[in-house]
């Protein structure tokens, strides 16, 4: 199987679906990542004292690291403004997502939920430039929205979150024996750790809630009942 990957910022990859990116990649399947920008907006750790073009090296390099770590088969970054997704002209970024689906022919699509997890509105317009080019595709390839769930928001007290409704929830991968590839990729972003270690302090503990990653197929709609442990299913 073919996955195409698109999110909006270097590291998203790796705090996002990285466990199901990487169970796929080291059983044999093709996994590209793309990411929308170089993420020269962030305001953590490093950012507070390079100026963005400098960020924006850090960061990609930080994200070929991340690729690497969870094998995927290849990884582009594009250089729409970090920030300001939601203020770039829908056909600019509608035009990227179709090219990247031109040249890699995947069987599935993943981008974020519709919320985008934090809000963030760089997510959800990467999410609905996604789903714009996935209804357009006449051979209806699966998309699939990354989130978390209910309950793992519930467990998050320090920031806000937008998880995936209950009834939305489509398919849940169990990637417990893939958390390695997840965490190494993680230490690929130096530039996050601040923001890593107060996820790290999540209710229950990092491991159980990490040990398995949430998905809405949003295109086409799904008609079977239940929630799905595998991709294909």
């Amino acid at each position: 199987m073919k996955i195409l990957v698109v999110l909006a910022h270097p590291d998203d990859e790796a705090f996002g679906p990285g466990g199901t990116l990487s169970r796929y990649a080291v059983t044999g399947h093709e996994v590209r990542l793309v990411t929308m920008t170089r993420g020269e907006a962030g305001t953590l750790g490093p950012a507070r004292h390079l100026t963005r073009p400098e960020l924006a090296r850090l960061r990609a390099g930080e994200l070929r690291c991340s690729a690497k770590a969870l094998h995927l088969s290849s990884v582009r970054i594009h250089e729409l403004p970090d920030g300001g997704l939601a203020e770039v002209p829908a056909q600019e970024g509608l035009a990227i997502i179709r090219k990247e689906m031109e040249e890699f022919s995947p069987d599935a699509l993943i981008t974020f939920h519709a919320g985008g997890i934090s809000l963030h509105p760089d997510h959800q317009a990467t999410a609905r430039w996604c789903l714009e080019v996935a209804r357009e595709c006449e051979d209806h390839v699966r998309t699939f929205g990354f989130g978390i769930s209910e309950e793992q928001a519930r467990r998050v007290t320090h920031r806000k979150l937008a998880p995936i409704p209950e009834k939305e929830v489509t398919h849940i991968i169990d990637v417990s024996p893939y958390l390695e590839y997840k965490f190494a990729a993680i230490r690929c972003h130096e530039s996050q750790a601040e923001g890593w270690r107060r996820i790290q302090q999540v209710e229950g503990g990092i491991l159980p809630f990490l040990q398995s990653e949430y998905f809405s197929q949003v295109w086409p709609e799904r008609a079977q009942q239940g929630t799905a442990d595998r991709l294909e299913d």
